[in-house]
């Protein structure tokens, strides 16, 4: 599958080479983000951009995660259907590259998002079933969708 442009950072695709999840990484902080900042977000990427179809939509920040599932292109302010702390969820991944959230920008953040990614989709069925804050994950098929990814990194083509 060839796409337009690079607009997302990090598209996982499924055996057939579908689009399951588009993955934006900002490295916004404080106050400045916020479920209506990322809803605004999102419109502006799917109005202005050239975005494949996925079933799954997330922005991630240093402090916060948002998800939606998708039906279809919707060009209006959808706020998120779930948040994650990303501070509490990233924390280990934070350690092991020597980074702190309110530090943390650019290529790093993107190397954190893109391990924790991969090892939500090698472990996540049974990390939601121990961790109830990534229950919606779960519960939304995303976490059944990313056991047949391979997620990549880097420019979308």
């Amino acid at each position: 599958m060839i796409l337009p442009t690079r607009e997302v950072d990090f598209v996982a695709y499924d055996d057939r080479g579908q689009a399951v999840l588009l993955v934006e990484v900002k490295s916004s902080h404080g106050p400045e983000t916020s479920g209506l900042w990322a809803a605004r977000f999102r419109r502006n990427m799917m109005a202005h951009g050239t975005l494949p179809a996925a079933r799954f939509f997330m922005i991630a920040t240093p402090e916060r995660m948002y998800f939606w599932r998708q039906e279809g292109v919707s060009l209006t302010e959808e706020p998120p259907q779930f948040t994650i702390d990303a501070a509490k969820e990233l924390k280990p991944y934070f350690e092991k590259f020597g980074q702190t959230p309110e530090k943390t920008s650019g290529q790093a953040l993107e190397l954190i998002v893109f391990s924790w990614l991969n090892d939500l989709a090698d472990s996540g069925q049974s990390r939601a079933e121990e961790d109830v804050s990534l229950k919606w994950l779960s519960e939304s098929g995303l976490l059944g969708a990313l056991e047949r990814t391979r997620i990549e990194f880097g420019r979308v083509q």
